[in-house]
């Protein structure tokens, strides 16, 4: 309902309320087990955590050594991760678990407890491909490398300097350590904190630097800290200084954050010219999306080209789906059907996930069709429409007159029918054996974010049986988050990523498709969740919202019930729903935005871009969307509406993405859709039904023979980290063409 759902997660030791409420958790099923030992053992961990949770390491260890290795590793990683460790600790842990989540923060500590004292090799080892971002890890790092290869030792030096921010004491440290080899490199690591934004590190490095690079490095030290005589500092430079990429860098984000966006705008269109000229082209993307947008809203369709087409992005990225697609796009509304087709074939190589497969097929398609090639635009279509778990899959669907058939619908590469988790081989990896048990003590977040970090690297089929193992533990919320990373490499498992929960069985006065695409896209069905915002619970729903639409449907307000009770939840937002369709009929491009972004803008939108209810193409209308959260959640809304209708009906359905995107053109409210539903697969289980899962051992099937790992097992794969320049807000001084 407010932009955007930013989930709130605990750390791992948090005795939550969302976790001690969730009635199908596999610590519930525990409780009520006949398996006493397992029970036992959960409720140990479970202890353990809450222990470390307060940093009481001797009483949580304790708890953990009653359980077994699984729940002292746990407990360790805690503690490691809260630097409260020894070297061997750190070095042996990494030997046994170093695939294992939040192991930044975990090398991060590690780092610090490093010795002058120990061998090289060791040292050596710990790193493996990563490289130190704390001065202690550096120099102990470099110590070990002089003793073994000088050379390398030389490279990283250089590569420290010139990239870490330090401060002044830590900074005269590594000069007085390694002066004679990093005496070349001051102007380089200046203008390397300034590209990311790190001016107050920047202004300790400012004297090191030789004449030149000082000069430069003032006028880009006033330009982001919004000091004075910054057009004087910048006339004074020779010319060559003046073009350098990061001067440019700095004077578009000033001019950005002064409010001069033609003369931003100008700037990026000077510099797009090749990667170097930007310096980083990821922090000129944010706003070449925005500008182009713009453009094309203005109809200036060769503005809007020029624009994204310049972005230099590497295939993949987001800035990169975004941009390409806008520069094709508009290339085709500028009457160049050739140039945008490049451009849609383009994206199609540079992704996987059949979101934006599917967009780029679809779009070949209509390029096609302006250049005439009926057969070759079908073709397109056809393949688009393998896939409908998308909404362009389901656009070209339509084009084809092709229903949509919920048992079909994970044909697409390597998903469908999510595979069964009991008996492989997956249950061997500690990381899913950690995951489980975090689950069973009742850290159900703290359990996923094991199984997620463990999805990154799995295969498909292996995301499939996580999201499997999830259902059938009734945590459909994270079977929809794994289904979803099952998606982004190019598998549909539609069990997981649309599922059920129940709450379509609820009479709420609306379509109970739209309730549940809203429900999916807002929280992912997790009923206990908070957003940064305020908002609260399944349906997102503010607090003041909420007790307004208490009192419309003649409901007693309980805050604490929007994340404790589904059902009421659901009541509040539907009634909001309803007000929205009210408002502004059945358009769920229009219900969606009003629900996401407030319906003023829905409102102001239609008098901006015209009347998608049947003044203008209902698709160009969502993609002229300006906030690109909102964009994307109509898409994913109008999307999850016909695969949740044909799932609830439990038949193949008309696909009609257009008419449920301008609401068949009506504009008063209609009457409520009267919609036989079945039953769903999966309700939320009662009493009895939890007391059946426990006794028949779901929980004790997940947990119990799962083969031991041996402590010196080792699976070091550490992922390095990494970050993205932010602007800086300076303090605003008066406009400046120069600047």
């Amino acid at each position: 309902m407010h932009p955007p759902a930013e989930f709130r997660t605990s750390e791992i030791m948090t005795s939550s309320l969302r976790d001690r409420i969730i009635g199908p958790l596999a610590a519930a099923l525990l409780a009520l087990s006949t398996a006493p030992a397992l029970a036992e053992d959960a409720a140990q961990i479970g202890r353990a955590l809450a222990a470390a949770s307060m940093r009481d390491w001797p009483v949580a260890e304790a708890e953990a050594a009653r359980s077994g290795p699984m729940a002292l590793d746990l407990v360790l990683w805690q503690r490691l991760r809260a630097g409260q460790g020894t070297w061997p600790e750190y070095r042996d842990f990494a030997a046994r678990h170093g695939d294992w989540p939040g192991l930044a923060l975990f090398y991060k500590r590690g780092d610090a407890v490093l010795r002058a004292d120990l061998p090289p090799a060791e040292v050596i080892g710990w790193f493996g491909a990563r490289r130190p971002d704390t001065l202690n890890g550096a120099l102990a790092l470099i110590g070990a490398l002089q003793a073994t290869d000088p050379a390398a030792a030389k490279a990283e030096i250089a590569r420290f300097w010139t990239e870490q921010a330090l401060n002044k004491a830590e900074a005269d440290i590594f000069v007085a350590a390694y002066g004679a080899d990093i005496a070349g490199l001051h102007d380089a690591r200046l203008a390397r904190l300034l590209d990311l934004g790190e001016w107050q590190a920047a202004q300790v490095a400012l004297p090191l630097a030789t004449p030149a690079g000082q000069a430069l490095g003032k006028a880009r030290l006033a330009l982001q800290s919004g000091q004075g005589g910054v057009d004087k500092l910048i006339l004074s430079l020779p010319e060559a200084q003046q073009q350098d990429a990061g001067l440019a860098l700095d004077r578009f984000r000033w001019r950005v954050w002064a409010k001069m966006p033609e003369l931003a705008r100008d700037l990026m269109l000077e510099r797009s010219t090749s990667p170097e000229a930007l310096r980083d082209p990821a922090a000129w993307a944010g706003k070449r999306a925005d500008y182009a947008r713009l453009a094309l809203r203005q109809g200036d369709w060769a503005l809007a080209e020029k624009l994204a087409a310049g972005h230099f992005m590497l295939p993949g990225s987001d800035e990169f789906i975004d941009l390409e697609w806008l520069a094709g796009y508009a290339a085709l509304r500028g009457g160049a059907p050739d140039r945008a087709l490049a451009r849609f074939k383009a994206l199609e190589a540079g992704v996987t996930s059949p979101i934006s497969v599917s967009r780029a097929l679809y779009w070949q398609g209509r390029a096609l069709e302006a250049q005439g090639h009926a057969a070759r635009a079908e073709a397109a279509y056809r393949r688009a429409a393998d896939y409908k778990s998308a909404w362009y899959g389901q656009l070209a669907g339509e084009k084809l007159g092709q229903p949509l058939d919920f048992a079909t619908l994970g044909g697409q590469r390597a998903g469908g029918s999510l595979p069964e988790w009991r008996g492989s081989s997956l249950r061997e990896n500690p990381v899913w054996q950690a995951g489980v048990w975090l689950i069973a003590a009742g850290e159900p977040d703290q359990g996923q974010r094991f199984l997620l970090h463990l999805a990154e690297t799995a295969t498909p089929e292996d995301i499939g049986r996580m999201a499997r193992m999830m259902l059938d533990m009734r945590l459909p919320w994270h079977a929809l988050r794994l289904a979803k990373a099952a998606a982004a490499k190019g598998a549909v498992y539609p069990d997981a990523y649309f599922p059920l929960t129940g709450l379509e069985t609820d009479d709420l006065g609306l379509p109970p498709e739209l309730v549940m695409a809203i429900a999916r896209r807002e929280s992912e069905f997790n009923h206990t969740v908070s957003s940064h915002a305020g908002a609260l619970g399944l349906m997102q729903v503010m607090p003041d919202t909420a007790r307004s639409m208490a009192r419309k449907i003649g409901e007693p307000f309980d805050q604490r019930r929007l994340t404790r009770d589904a059902a009421y939840n659901a009541r509040l937002g539907a009634a909001y729903l309803a007000g929205l369709r009210e408002r502004f009929g059945p358009s769920v491009a229009l219900v969606a935005a009003g629900y996401n972004a407030g319906p003023g803008r829905s409102a102001r939108w239609l008098g901006e871009f015209g009347d998608l209810r049947g003044e203008v193409d209902p698709v160009d209308w969502v993609e002229m969307i300006p906030f690109d959260e909102t964009r994307n959640y109509v898409m994913r809304v109008a999307e999850a509406l016909p695969v949740y209708r044909a799932r609830i009906q439990g038949r193949p359905v008309p696909l009609v993405p257009t008419w449920d995107l301008t609401g068949g053109g009506v504009k008063p409210a209609p009457e409520a859709l009267r919609i036989q539903l079945a039953r769903s697969a999966r309700p939320l289980p009662g009493p009895r039904a939890l007391a059946y899962f426990a006794a028949g051992g779901v929980l004790a099937e997940v947990l119990g023979p799962v083969p031991a790992v041996p402590l010196d097992q080792a699976a070091a794969d550490p992922a390095a980290a990494g970050g993205a320049i932010t602007p800086t807000r300076p303090a605003r001084a008066g406009a400046s063409a120069t600047r």
